[in-house]
């Protein structure tokens, strides 16, 4: 992501801030993700950390635009 230079997050169905916080249907999604791999406790910090500032990120909610827009 920062090699590249570009990041352009499109949140479908799913509001950026409860990305950022790890609420909700999401955070329960991440629980079991983390329980899921807990032997590796350093790679769920990075993506922890990764969703966190990608979240951050200005970008295009999908409940903003009809689901179109993005592919034209």
């Amino acid at each position: 992501m920062k090699a590249r230079g570009t990041v352009l997050p499109i949140f479908y169905d799913v509001d950026p801030s409860v990305v950022r916080k790890k609420t909700g249907s999401f955070g329960e999604a991440f629980a079991n993700h983390e329980e899921r791999f807990s032997d590796d406790k350093e790679k769920v910090w990075r993506w922890r950390s990764a969703l966190t500032e990608v979240a951050s990120f200005s970008g295009w909610n999908s409940k903003e635009w009809y689901a179109y827009t993005f592919f034209v």
